[in-house]
Formats: structure tokens, C-alpha cells, sequence
């Protein structure tokens, strides 16, 4: 089964979206979108036969990451399991050539 999620990616420098991107299957990148939107992302990999959905966020939207995890676990699917979490900081760098760090996290999930 393959299945691809597209987001989007605003490029601060030039003020404009770039175009969509396909992303691993099972991949769910987190960002600045409403939570609901990754729940309903999370729960349709689910019901379409992922047996592990792996989401990822950076920065500042770590925090959506999380409060995606915990509306998955209170109020869609009660038998969610979190199977690891990963954190660490991923180096890029800036248009005027500086390399900087963000901090990551990936939490995988299956249902139980």
C-alpha cells in the first residue's frame, strides 16, 4: 500500500508557497496547519491499512505534534499506542549561508 501527503512550504526569503511536496508513506510532517487536519490525516492512514504512522514536527510545532498525539488518544482511537519517540536537532542553513539548528521530534504510533 502507498500512500503520499502533501504540505505545503512558505520560503520566508522569496514570500512566496512552494509547490507541494510528497513526503514518505506513513509520514505525516507537522506544521503551522490547524491540529485537526493532522488528526484526520493520522486517522486516514489508519483506516486506509498503515500499520505505523510516523509524525514529525520542528520547532515551534513540536507542540502541535503533541496535542495532535493527545487528541488521537482522548478522543478518535482510545487503543493508540505511542511505539517510540525520537528527538534531536536537524542542521540547515540559511539563505545568506548560516547554518542553524531546530530541535525534532518523531513520535511513531500504531493501534493496538
Amino acid at each position: 500500500m502507498r500512500v503520499m501527503l502533501l504540505f505545503d512550504i512558505f520560503n520566508k526569503s522569496t514570500k512566496r508557497w512552494a509547490m507541494s511536496q510528497t513526503v514518505k508513506p506513513g509520514l505525516i510532517l507537522i506544521g503551522s496547519k490547524p491540529v485537526i487536519r493532522y488528526v484526520t490525516a493520522c486517522i486516514t492512514l489508519f483506516n486506509r491499512g498503515a500499520e505505523v504512522v510516523v509524525l514529525r514536527a520542528r520547532g515551534k510545532n513540536i507542540n502541535n505534534c503533541l496535542e495532535t498525539v493527545r487528541l488521537l488518544r482522548n478522543g478518535f482511537l482510545k487503543n493508540l499506542k505511542i511505539v517510540d519517540v525520537k528527538i534531536g536537532s536537524d542542521e540547515y542553513e540559511t539563505p545568506d549561508g548560516r547554518k542553524r539548528y531546530a530541535s525534532y521530534i518523531e513520535i511513531f504510533l500504531t493501534k493496538g
